[in-house]
């Protein structure tokens, strides 16, 4: 009775095991991070290894040599996937799929030691090791949560170290090894995970991540304006501010004029990590180095505007990081440098915007422009046009 649910919690444990590859998918497919996609696979190949093994008995191969050398194929290609995903977080996968590579000398030793068992069981655990050992360091230097993907693949760790000693019974192996990777995929499809690449020791504007998004198709979106006073902008802006700290976005607020000084932000609960801020000014001196600080001051010239808009979108890039620019506003420009100088600037703009993951919102008040015209051709290079009230 025993050996059966032994062998029942060994084929549940494979099939678990398989099924967390779905579930990563959908988030990769979501996110783009590749590290969902390469432990998803990694999963699905260590689930089919641990059905194989299981089910071996019952077809009489367990002895033959081909069948565990499929067998091996399988879980050494998902550990090779899975080390290289870690490898992706710190944006060192090349360095960790070598250091990978590897395995595939260690399954030759352990397949000419099975004789002596110590040699044998030790590298077969090396993969566990590495793992383990790859994300205590990693979590050293990164103030994120992996407290979670550490514990459960330690779990698995000591699992296997138990096993290969004999001092857990093989029932027991199997419930620690389903709770473990529960524990681990809990830990890794928490938002914030995914963010790990960043340095933290940097400027962090955004935070970290809570939930998720979806990309939306309108990089560039004008705001008409029609609330009763500038106090209600400023709320619909604090919204938006922390909208984007949730999703770990780093928003960029430029405010011409002081239109919107730091008080006014601070009065939302808003934290200085929360947002970027930008006074342009007359006569204003300060550096273009984005992300340096929380305030900047730059002067009231478009030049510097547009050197401020490509920091910013080299910045996304480099980073893969989604910046939001919230111009306020739009029509102060207009009114002081004329539209054509702005509408020239913007024009320059879109397609380094479009080809970014920067977005850009615009506040404008139609109603002050004379010339309805001119005021249209911003309307057209916009994707579009939303109304706050």
């Amino acid at each position: 009775m025993q050996d059966f649910l032994e062998l029942a919690l060994r084929i549940l444990n494979g099939i678990i095991t398989i099924g967390f590859f779905p579930f990563l998918f959908q988030i990769y497919r979501k996110t783009s991070r590749r590290f969902y996609l390469l432990w998803g696979v990694g999963f699905l190949l260590y689930g089919i290894n641990i059905v194989i093994r299981a089910t071996l008995p019952f077809f009489g191969l367990e002895e033959t040599l081909n069948a565990q050398i499929f067998s091996f194929l399988f879980v050494l290609t998902g550990f090779i996937l899975i080390i290289t995903g870690i490898g992706e977080l710190i944006d060192s996968a090349r360095h960790f799929f070598i250091a990978s590579m590897s395995m595939p000398l260690m399954l030759v030793i352990l397949y000419f030691t099975t004789q002596q068992h110590d040699v044998g069981r030790s590298i077969s655990l090396m993969p566990y090791v590495f793992i383990a050992l790859s994300l205590l360091v990693i979590r050293s230097r990164y103030t994120n949560a992996l407290d979670l993907l550490i514990v459960g693949w330690g779990i698995l760790l000591f699992d296997n170290v138990g096993l290969a000693i004999g001092a857990i019974n093989g029932m027991y192996v199997e419930v620690f090894a389903i709770f473990g990777k529960f524990v681990i995929v809990i830990g890794m499809t928490s938002p914030r995970f995914s963010f790990l690449v960043d340095d933290l020791r940097r400027f962090l504007i955004a935070g970290l991540p809570s939930v998720y998004n979806d990309s939306a198709s309108n990089r560039m979106i004008l705001i008409d304006s029609k609330c009763e006073s500038r106090d209600n902008e400023i709320v619909w802006i604090r919204s938006k501010v922390k909208e984007n700290s949730a999703k770990a976005y780093r928003t960029v607020l430029i405010s011409t004029y002081d239109l919107i000084a730091p008080p006014d932000l601070r009065r939302g609960e808003i934290k200085d990590v929360d947002i970027f801020l930008v006074r342009m000014l007359t006569g204003g001196r300060g550096t273009l180095n984005v992300f340096e600080g929380h305030t900047m001051t730059i002067n009231d010239d478009v030049n510097e505007l547009d050197i401020l808009f490509t920091e910013i979108i080299n910045f996304s890039e480099n980073r893969k990081i989604r910046c939001e620019i919230i111009l306020y506003n739009l029509s102060a420009l207009i009114h002081t440098h004329g539209w054509k100088r702005v509408y020239s600037f913007l024009l320059s703009k879109i397609q380094q915007i479009k080809g970014s993951e920067v977005y850009m919102y615009a506040f404008y008040y139609p109603n002050t422009h004379e010339n309805i015209a001119d005021i249209s051709k911003f309307e057209m290079i916009f994707d579009n046009i939303m109304t706050i009230s």
